[in-house]
């Protein structure tokens, strides 16, 4: 076995463990979980869209989402989902500019791509 391959399968399952916590009711330990794999692998690009999705989807802390998803954009810039993902969080919390900047990135990554043709039409709102 790979040391990469290792380390994916240690990601995976602090990953998992932090989802197992959540559904326990154990917020805190489920962060945990996160923290230490990103402690331990601080330029894995996955452990950072892992815990920012967490953060958006289960603990609609959307500021900790946009910070992890730039952690992971940092690691790896040339990655067009990272810059959607973001700027759908950013759509969030009602930052707009930023959210068309994100997107703007995206398209401009990847114009083939048609995920990002569905976005909404904010720069045509008033």
């Amino acid at each position: 076995m790979t040391s990469n391959h290792q380390q994916q399968l240690d990601i995976e399952l602090y990953i998992q463990k932090a989802y197992a916590c959540f559904a326990q009711g154990n917020i805190q330990e489920a962060i945990a979980n996160f923290n230490t794999a990103i402690i331990l692998y601080p330029n894995c690009t996955d452990i950072y869209t892992e815990s920012a999705r967490f953060r958006h989807q289960k603990l609609e802390d959307y500021q900790g989402a946009i910070e992890d998803y730039t952690q992971a954009i940092n690691i790896n810039p040339d990655n067009p989902l990272l810059y959607y993902w973001r700027s759908q969080t950013h759509l969030e919390l009602g930052n707009q500019q930023e959210a068309i900047e994100d997107y703007n990135t995206a398209m401009n990554l990847a114009p083939e791509n048609t995920i990002f043709h569905v976005f909404p039409t904010i720069n045509n709102r008033s």
